[in-house]
């Protein structure tokens, strides 16, 4: 194998020792760069600001937990409302379709299709039937109706949920996929959602009306966060199949796989995954290696591909397959290095146990999100110079 200086990849984090570490509970534990390491202490800390933090508790843990159970179960209710919940919660944006000149012929055959009349039923949104039942004692004439409360799904999650109830309604099936601990039939799984409103779409309109730059997308996003959300819940928070990605974790994933990930496996990860037209690695591309992970992740793994049909349902599959295989060796590295270094950031009393995919996107989401996702790309920025 060519050295790391041949293939003009350098390492951006020199070190991952921590060296910020406080008795206050409310700072966080820091590395050298200043970002947060994965010590007992931040974790705890980060579960406590997410259960308190009324943007994701409007709706309760119980409630959300039936909802997916209900849904993996191939509940027709349940399904409608875990599409709308996800897209919600997460800001996903299942946006609406548009074809230009084929907008009218679509919206007639969307019209006639029996698993979009199925999703496009009226039905009680999660978070309103919580308010709803908030409203029991308050005088009758200032009680909101049941039947304004009820909505139908209209764009992204319409045609995602009928796809979702198309092949799952009334069987078992979609636990039986969460719960497969197979990685490429996981990314199958995740593939099909990610691409439910570019297939439906496309199977809807006559061939001549087919501008595929019109309504080609991934909601890779959405369908990573669907897939973990429900797989977590339909298993009792016993089983962590599926990592999320968002932009957050996209920008900050490269660092920590620097960090914490075998550096000869990364490169023949990156090698394997960031490939020219003619199947020739990029790394050359790249002055170093946080960039190599992040241009393989944003611009092969994650990238909606050219084309529409099998190849492409493929394509995005396979680019699952390589950021779960990235995710999972970032996990197994921290995992390692919190045994290693158990005196860290610990609870009293709490010894420290394994982590997974939810533990270590809490943390990099949290803490990263907003203005110190720009402030820490600027510092790697100037780390990579």
């Amino acid at each position: 194998m060519a050295a790391r200086s041949e293939r003009n990849v350098e390492r951006i984090v020199s070190s991952i020792k921590p060296v910020n570490f406080l008795d206050d509970p409310y700072d966080f534990d820091l590395d050298r760069t200043g970002f947060p390491v994965f010590s007992d202490k931040n974790i705890a800390f980060v579960n406590a600001l997410v259960q308190n933090d009324s943007a994701y508790n409007f709706v309760s843990g119980d409630d959300v937990h039936a909802m997916y159970c209900g849904a993996a179960n191939g509940g027709e209710n349940e399904i409608r409302n875990a599409v709308y919940l996800t897209d919600k919660v997460n800001s996903t944006h299942l946006a609406a379709v548009s074809v230009g000149e084929g907008q009218n012929q679509l919206m007639k055959n969307l019209a006639t299709d029996e698993w979009l009349e199925i999703a496009g039923s009226k039905f009680m949104p999660i978070d309103a039937a919580k308010k709803m039942d908030s409203e029991e004692n308050v005088n009758a004439e200032n009680k909101t109706s049941k039947d304004e409360e009820m909505i139908r799904l209209k764009g992204g999650t319409l045609l995602t949920a009928a796809c979702l109830l198309k092949d799952y309604m009334g069987n078992g099936r979609l636990k039986d996929d969460l719960c497969n601990k197979n990685a490429d039939d996981r990314s199958i799984l995740v593939a099909k959602i990610a691409r439910a409103v570019t297939n439906m779409t496309h199977n809807m309109l006559p061939e001549h009306l087919r501008v595929s730059n019109q309504y080609n997308r991934s909601n890779f996003s959405f369908a990573s966060k669907f897939c973990h959300h429900a797989c977590r819940n339909v298993t009792n928070f016993q089983m962590d199949n599926f990592c999320i990605y968002d932009k957050v974790v996209g920008e900050m994933l490269p660092y920590y796989a620097d960090a914490y990930v075998d550096e000869e496996w990364l490169n023949k990860w990156c090698e394997k995954y960031n490939k020219n037209a003619k199947g020739h690695s990029n790394c050359s591309a790249y002055s170093n290696r946080y960039a190599w992970i992040r241009g393989t992740i944003r611009k092969k793994l994650v990238a909606t591909p050219d084309a529409i049909g099998e190849d492409a349902d493929a394509q995005v599959a396979r680019g699952y397959r390589g950021y779960l295989e990235l995710y999972s060796h970032v996990v197994d590295g921290i995992n390692e290095w919190r045994r290693n270094n158990q005196r860290f950031g610990r609870l009293s009393g709490y010894p420290t146990s394994d982590i997974g995919f939810h533990e270590v996107d809490l943390m990099i989401w949290y803490y990263f999100k907003g203005r110190r996702v720009v402030d820490a790309k600027n510092e790697m920025k100037a780390l990579a110079r």
